[in-house]
């Protein structure tokens, strides 16, 4: 379930120019206990940003949380924000797993994004910025990047569709339309694209 937060910032966000996106970058919140997107929200204000840096949070129940407005420029990988979108697991993958919900919530949004935004490369925080181990070593990376992979190569959808429209409440109905039969999905995912 993808929900909306209403997040009240700092100060005026930035819009991202349109087609600039050129990575999907993933990051931990590196805090163990349990915490939420509003608490993320709040430690980004303390540090002097905006507010949430992250355009998506996923908790570990793997219900999916919007930041920022994916429209405007992130505070998540120095020197990337401008051409990025920003998406938080909640957990520290250096000292634990990722959950199975977790997966497959993540599964569902990178597919969406990966649709969204096909020319986009989707990598890790670590992968941008040498000093950083984000988002740990327990990260399931490449096992995410295979899913996702193999969920858009089989559904066939066609991307020139996204690129001319910007809205992924209309792409996630395009993709139910387009997504495979019930029994032709993954095991265990019953309801592949309802984020």
């Amino acid at each position: 379930m993808l929900h909306q937060t209403h997040f009240t910032f700092s100060e005026e966000l930035v819009p991202r120019k349109a087609g600039a996106t050129r990575y999907i970058i993933l990051h931990h919140s590196e805090v163990t206990t349990p915490h939420i997107a509003e608490d993320i929200h709040r430690w980004h204000l303390k540090r002097g940003w905006a507010g949430i840096g992250y355009h998506y949070f996923i908790a570990k129940d793997g219900e999916v949380f919007e930041g920022r407005p994916r429209d405007t420029v992130g505070a998540h990988t120095y020197g990337y924000n401008q051409e990025s979108i920003g998406v938080c697991f909640e957990g520290d993958f250096s000292k634990e797993n990722l959950t199975k919900q977790q997966e497959s919530a993540a599964v569902k949004l990178l597919v969406i994004l990966g649709i969204a935004y096909s020319d986009a490369e989707l990598c890790r925080h670590s992968d941008l910025s040498q000093k950083k181990t984000c988002p740990g070593k327990n990260f399931p990376f490449n096992h995410l990047l295979q899913r996702v992979g193999n969920i858009i190569t089989n559904i066939g959808f066609s991307t020139a569709i996204t690129r001319q429209n910007q809205n992924l409440g209309d792409d996630i109905i395009a993709m139910e339309r387009s997504a495979p039969p019930q029994n032709d999905r993954p095991e265990g995912e019953d309801a592949l694209f309802t984020i």
